[in-house]
């Protein structure tokens, strides 16, 4: 299920959903680029992250957002 997709630049994307993969749900955070077709394939840059870290992963990425604004 897809949740959100993110501009990174004109020829990528960063999709944000959930998916499940032999009995695990999880949430996927993977580059796609578009092809010479027009349409969008996954790469192998992302990540899958389980529910139990989530809350870890936001609070690092607020706290990284804060240290890039000075």
């Amino acid at each position: 299920m897809l949740i959100c997709e993110i501009e990174k630049n004109t020829k990528e994307r960063i999709r944000i959903s959930i998916e499940e993969y032999r009995g695990s749900t999880f949430i996927d955070c993977r580059v796609y680029f578009e092809d010479e077709d027009g349409e969008w394939r996954p790469t192998k840059k992302g990540i899958a992250l389980n529910g139990y870290c989530i809350a870890d992963v936001i609070k690092a990425l607020q706290k990284a957002g804060r240290a890039l604004e000075g």
